[in-house]
């Protein structure tokens, strides 16, 4: 088998986004992927079944239009500069296709979403990281004006933290490329980027129900930008990127019931948040404050983190463990519910004394 006479070198060369495990049993405690520990709302699982009908056979509606007016009307944003797509991820492959080409910059914090660096990779772009300081703030100057592409996360992970919005604002005064902030937890934090979106022509708002409306299995994203740009994503988008049944969930999750239950649903991790952060700080761990559903929760010495990871797995829960060398002590933790957090806290408690022996 010679693989290179199938595939390009860029892509035998790089090496793929690898997503947090997802077991089959619902027995194990799942804290690594960010996914709410809530369920839908009833709105939404309404609307799961009554899309159980002949209308399957039918095609979606192309660019998911009646999502779009619902999302036009919630966020107050022109219809005509609102993408939707499968999951945000599929939206963050439409933009790297549209607007990168082979040679081209994109740049993103030296700690951010993994599959940033992997897209470029398929692109065969030329990457550069900025580097986040010990206390994870990004200093700005590290990127370049002359980037084609630039993204981060607000909150970025995995650490969860808001960079200063006059710091992306100066930035963004400045670039010449697109800027690509990544709202994926942002309801989870106190504000948002919206406005840097309707003042700047180049700038990009990614959002997700993944998070805080427990939709992660639906995989539904929506895209925020000025309707000049989002007409040139419609062109490379497939024509039915979007299924029925999200489409309807998506609906449901807008409505006045599911966006109080969503609400409500963010309030109670945001308290989790807070506990389980003190908890560990108690435990020993350095917790950075966080604005996102997860913490980053790093030690030194031992036990290390990959061996708390691994026996945290025996006892049937799951966080995450990245092999990044700035990550090397940390462990990122998603805000589980009160059970589930209280098990992990009781778990970590007996192995940082078994294992220290």
């Amino acid at each position: 088998m010679n693989l290179k006479n199938w595939f390009r070198p860029s892509v035998l060369k790089m090496r793929g986004y690898k997503p947090g495990e997802q077991p089959k049993g619902l027995s194990v405690i799942k804290l690594n992927t960010n996914e709410n520990p809530y369920p839908p709302s009833v709105p939404v699982l309404k609307a799961v079944r009554e899309q159980a009908d002949p209308r399957l056979r039918l095609y979606p509606e192309p660019a998911a239009d009646t999502l779009r007016k619902a999302l036009s009307r919630f966020y107050r944003w022109p219809l005509e500069g609102i993408l939707v797509g499968n999951g945000s991820d599929e939206l963050l492959s439409l933009l790297f296709n549209a607007a990168v080409g082979k040679g081209d910059l994109v740049q993103y914090p030296d700690l951010t979403y993994s599959l940033y660096p992997v897209l470029a990779g398929i692109r065969e772009a030329k990457t550069r990281e900025a580097r986040l300081d010990d206390r994870f703030n990004l200093d700005f100057s590290g990127f370049s004006t002359g980037a084609r592409l630039t993204l981060w996360g607000y909150p970025n992970p995995p650490i969860g933290n808001c960079f200063k919005a006059s710091d992306m604002e100066a930035f963004i005064r400045k670039v010449e490329g697109l800027v690509l902030i990544d709202e994926a937890y942002v309801d989870f934090a106190d504000g948002h980027c919206l406005d840097l979106a309707r003042h700047f022509p180049n700038v990009l708002v990614l959002r997700t129900l993944s998070k805080s409306f427990s939709l992660a299995g639906v995989r539904l994203g929506y895209l925020f930008g000025h309707p000049a740009v989002i007409a040139q994503l419609m062109k490379v988008k497939d024509s039915y990127n979007v299924n029925r049944v999200s489409q309807a969930v998506a609906l449901a999750a807008f409505s006045p019931e599911g966006i109080r239950d969503a609400r409500k649903k963010v309030g109670k991790i945001r308290s989790e948040r807070e506990r389980l952060a003190r908890a560990l700080r108690n435990l020993g761990f350095s917790v950075p404050d966080s604005r996102a559903n997860f913490l980053l929760a790093a030690r030194t010495g031992r036990p290390t983190a990959g061996s708390l990871y691994k026996n945290l797995k025996k006892r049937r829960i799951l966080v995450r463990y990245f092999p990044h060398p700035r990550l090397q002590h940390s462990l990122r933790i998603t805000v589980g519910t009160p059970e589930q957090n209280n098990r992990l806290l009781a778990e970590l408690q007996g192995l940082l004394g078994h294992l220290r022996r």
